[in-house]
């Protein structure tokens, strides 16, 4: 499990030692606010939802990484790629989904484009996904300035199983020059998973 390096961060593979940074997170209000419902996770909610990535790792071979900045050695939020699965029914069960939660006090600072890029990188060149997809809430405008900024486009609008609009955005992979599949049929409402945060 290799680390990934950009201008500013390291990212880093998912730990168990990750799981604290997550409940800090995800008990913050301005945080959760975009995510499922927008309520806040309670600690354990937090770990079980840590051992997940820990074994979509293992699994996969890919999936979350801690944001951590290279000078100081802070972390500040983690960059997600993951399989969706048929736990996602808005989503092909073999798309790949890209996410990232940024500390509130690290906004504004460009890490989740920074990170985010490196993610899809992988993404295309290492894994040879057809193409990326970050399901976000309208109303999130940074997350959607992030999207943007990678290059994903809006596809279509979908609800959540909380009531919540989704919007899905793609970004196909330019080196097998096609559009990603979609053996997704119109799949209906979606059961939530955590998704993009702010940026």
């Amino acid at each position: 499990m290799s680390v990934l390096k950009t201008e500013r961060m390291r990212l880093e593979p998912w730990a168990p030692g990750h799981a604290g940074m997550l409940a800090r997170l995800a008990a913050r209000r301005e945080v959760m606010r975009y995510v499922g419902a927008g309520v806040t996770w309670t600690a354990a909610e937090a770990e079980q939802r840590s051992a997940r990535a820990l074994v979509h790792w293992r699994t996969q071979g890919f999936g979350w990484r801690a944001a951590v900045e290279r000078a100081g050695g802070r972390a500040v939020g983690l960059i997600a790629l993951n399989v969706a699965g048929p736990e996602i029914p808005e989503l092909a069960d073999d798309d790949y989904e890209i996410g990232w939660w940024i500390e509130p006090e690290s906004w504004g600072r460009g890490y989740a484009t920074e990170g985010g890029r490196a993610i899809v990188d992988e993404a295309f060149a290492r894994l040879g996904a057809p193409s990326v997809v970050a399901r976000i809430q309208p109303v999130n405008v940074a997350s959607t300035r992030v999207a943007a900024a990678l290059g994903l486009t809006p596809e279509r609008d979908v609800v959540d199983r909380h009531g919540e609009p989704i919007r899905i955005h793609r970004l196909a992979n330019p080196n097998l020059g096609q559009r990603s599949g979609s053996n997704r049929a119109a799949r209906g409402a979606g059961r939530g998973a955590a998704r993009t945060g702010h940026g």
